[in-house]
């Protein structure tokens, strides 16, 4: 019996684009170096990759849900244009203060996500620049991994109070390599 791959949770600013705070202009999508490459890896392996990101920047009052689409569509139009297909794209568009049960790292995306892809959310592999996203792997009693990209370097000063990352890696290339590396 072949055992099913995990899912995959990445986030999307820090990790796979550059950050900027509160992207709501789609010509502003760039991605990282190596981003691609990972992401055609594991595609390529049979992952099902779901991008998870928190969009607070709508509870504030600093974007709309419709700059989040536009930029969204706009990432998987350069996604789909080199061959990679995500399995979805999730956000949390709350204020971090609004207790809701969507933000990372609380379950209720990735609830959702597995739900519409069919699958368990549990042992899910998290990928992202902030200890949320190494948290939320955690949570599903899979893995997380912490990129040094976007706010990684300063998530990385503030270990002591946070779940260990599985691995850190100096962008998502490198995750992907570790993720196959494990996975064989």
């Amino acid at each position: 019996m072949v055992k099913k791959k995990p899912l995959l949770l990445i986030d999307r600013d820090g990790t796979l684009i550059t950050e900027q705070d509160y992207l709501k202009d789609p010509r502003k999508v760039r991605f990282l170096s190596g981003s691609i490459a990972g992401l055609r890896r594991l595609s390529d392996a049979g992952y099902q990759m779901v991008v998870v990101s928190n969009q607070s920047g709508i509870g504030r009052g600093l974007m709309t849900q419709r700059d989040v689409q536009r930029v969204t569509r706009r990432f998987l139009g350069m996604l789909t244009a080199r061959g990679i297909r995500m399995a979805g794209v999730y956000w949390c568009p709350h204020h971090p203060t609004a207790g809701c049960a969507c933000r990372k790292p609380k379950l209720g995306l990735i609830r959702k996500a597995a739900r519409r892809l069919k699958r368990s959310w549990k042992g899910c592999i998290s990928v992202g620049d902030k200890w949320c996203d190494v948290a939320l792997g955690r949570r599903t009693g899979g893995r997380g991994i912490l990129v040094m990209t976007g706010y990684g370097r300063r998530s990385l000063r503030e270990t002591g109070r946070h779940p260990a990352a599985d691995f850190t890696a100096r962008n998502f290339q490198s995750a992907a390599h570790w993720i196959l590396k494990q996975h064989r």
